[in-house]
């Protein structure tokens, strides 16, 4: 990356022109041919591949190696706790000591423990567990690499949003590709060849990412907020109860889709009626970038909360299998405006030097949210009213960030900080 910065492309232009541009939507093409953003995104998805293969592979593992799948259910939840706890201490030490070594040290250990996996698989449960913490704990934190360079790599708010999108919708693509690339290396061999696999893709991208230039010469900022690093934000720490909720909603899912299956004895419809929240979330994210939407942040979080809530509810109606695949998809499409929208407020709302740290943090809400939600549902069998409510309860927490937003705006503060542009 070339160390002399060029002109912005407003100079020189009438104040009128700057405004019709500001409100020209900026398309996922556009993010794409800026310089390193398709090779950063593309290394950065298949960095995260683990993060969709490895569950399932230890669910199959420990069915293939003579265990139940309470044992497969527990190793699982083991590794989302360790990524859940993982993300946010080394997006602190990615905000201290820059990208470059966190992204090879964690890539070369959770590799390490994947490969332990691949050749042990889960006969020894103990030294499963422990790879299998290890291996979420040092997750690389690329995810949220990528997003504390977007704004360095992109020339205009209007091309940072469409960033945020284009990321958040493609992300979706872990977790269906993940899963698939996981079953199809278990079907043609042992198990153990999903974590191999796994493995390599995870070091794979995250070398990728750590050897371009944008993260080999990204800086960040000062950090002056105390110990308390993200969490110093108090808009923040609400923007993490959003998140919460949001995840449970998506974790009731789960439990929703399979006892509707079972009601309906359609087997497909477990796994078909998540699938379409997910083609909904990417749909969502194209659409919610192609609008204008001059409103304020706060304003655009609170629609797609509202849009979220309601989404669920037809759903409450117990349609028939089709039926309820259609109905599955505007969830998913409010979901993804939403977490667009949760992106752009974390990049505001995160204090100076802690914008991968907080990107960890929404990583890490979102996944308790995803287990407690999960839990909940299974406790009370799966009916749809859940995300219902817990959606409205994201709707209602987001109020005091919305308040935050608005605040800021009113005092003078730019809803685009300047972005830690590498030195």
């Amino acid at each position: 990356m070339s160390m002399v910065e060029t002109p912005p492309a407003h100079i020189g232009r009438t104040a009128p022109a700057r405004r019709l541009e500001q409100r020209q939507p900026v398309h996922w093409g556009a993010v794409l041919r800026l310089p390193y953003a398709a090779r950063l995104l593309a290394a950065t998805l298949v960095s995260r591949l683990p993060l969709g293969m490895t569950p399932v592979a230890l669910l199959m593992a420990a069915r293939a190696n003579g265990h139940g799948y309470g044992a497969g259910a527990a190793l699982t939840s083991l590794y989302g706790l360790g990524v859940a706890v993982g993300q946010p201490l080394l997006g602190r030490l990615v905000d201290r000591r820059g990208q470059t070594l966190m992204l090879l040290g964690g890539s070369i250990l959770s590799a390490a423990a994947l490969f332990v996996l691949a050749a042990a698989e889960t006969a020894n449960l103990l030294i499963a567990a422990i790879a299998v913490v290890v291996a979420g704990v040092t997750a690389p934190p690329s995810e949220g690499a990528l997003r504390a360079m977007w704004p360095a790599l992109t020339p205009t708010p209007q091309h940072l949003r469409a960033a945020l999108a284009l990321d958040s919708g493609c992300q979706e693509l872990v977790y269906v590709a993940g899963p698939l690339a996981a079953a199809a290396a278990a079907s043609v061999a042992l198990p153990g060849l999903a974590f191999a696999l796994a493995a390599c893709l995870g070091l794979g991208g995250a070398l990728i990412v750590a050897a371009s230039a944008p993260s080999r010469t990204w800086r960040p900022a000062p950090v002056r907020c105390g110990p308390l690093g993200a969490l110093h934000s108090n808009g923040m720490r609400w923007m993490l109860l959003v998140l919460t909720a949001v995840g449970a909603t998506l974790g009731e899912l789960s439990v929703a889709a399979l006892t509707a299956s079972e009601r309906h004895t359609t087997e497909w419809l477990a796994g078909a009626l998540p699938a379409g929240v997910s083609v909904g979330a990417l749909l969502g994210t194209a659409a919610w970038t192609a609008l204008p939407l001059p409103a304020p942040l706060g304003r655009q979080l609170a629609l797609g909360s509202a849009l979220f809530a309601a989404a669920w509810v037809p759903l409450c109606l117990d349609p028939p299998p089709y039926a309820a695949l259609v109905l599955a998809v505007p969830p998913g499409m409010a979901f993804g405006a939403l977490l667009t929208c949760a992106y752009q407020v974390v990049t505001e709302l995160a204090p100076p030097g802690t914008l991968v740290e907080a990107y960890g943090w929404l990583i890490a809400a979102f996944g308790l949210g995803q287990a407690l939600g999960t839990a909940a549902a299974g406790l009370f069998a799966g009916p749809w009213i859940l995300p219902v409510a817990t959606a409205t309860l994201a709707l209602l927490l987001c109020v005091p960030v919305c308040q935050r937003l608005a605040l800021r705006t009113e005092t003078g503060r730019s809803l685009h900080p300047s972005p830690e542009r590498p030195s």
